[in-house]
């Protein structure tokens, strides 16, 4: 009876991590969606999901939770963490909501986020997605942009 119960245990864990990474694609995809939607508006041209950014933009997801801000924990600066910066890179963080919508939202509310998605300097994106229970925020979301 034990074997059972540590298999259905196990089996939950590994559905749970499925369920996980499955809902951080699908939030990628539907942030660029929306980005691309604002980016059209004034004629910049679409964004593309980048498998590296995207690695790395979940790798700062997961960092500014214990510290939320363009400084990585470590004391450098938020780019570092990108093995390919472009010829132009960007960062927008945010935290508290639990939606794509009203994350994209948040970031064209503001002048600084908002520059960043509508550069058309900007060819690729990463879409990262941090949740945490125990934390100040829960939901934590970076984008990482690269011209």
């Amino acid at each position: 009876m034990k074997k059972f119960f540590l298999s259905v245990a196990a089996v939950a864990i590994l559905l749970a991590s499925v369920n996980v990474a499955h809902a951080e694609e699908h939030f990628a995809i539907e942030v660029l969606n929306l980005v691309n939607v604002e980016r059209a508006k004034v004629g910049a041209p679409p964004l593309t999901l980048a498998g590296d950014l995207q690695e790395e933009a979940d790798i700062r997801a997961r960092e500014i939770i214990q510290l939320f801000s363009h400084t990585r924990p470590d004391g450098t600066d938020c780019f570092t963490v990108m093995r390919n910066r472009g010829n132009t890179c960007g960062e927008n963080i945010a935290a508290g909501y639990g939606s794509p919508a009203k994350t994209v939202e948040q970031w064209m509310n503001s002048p600084g986020h908002r520059e960043n998605i509508l550069n058309p300097a900007y060819r690729e994106l990463g879409v990262g997605y941090a949740y945490e229970d125990y934390s100040t925020y829960h939901h934590y979301w970076v984008q990482l942009f690269r011209g």
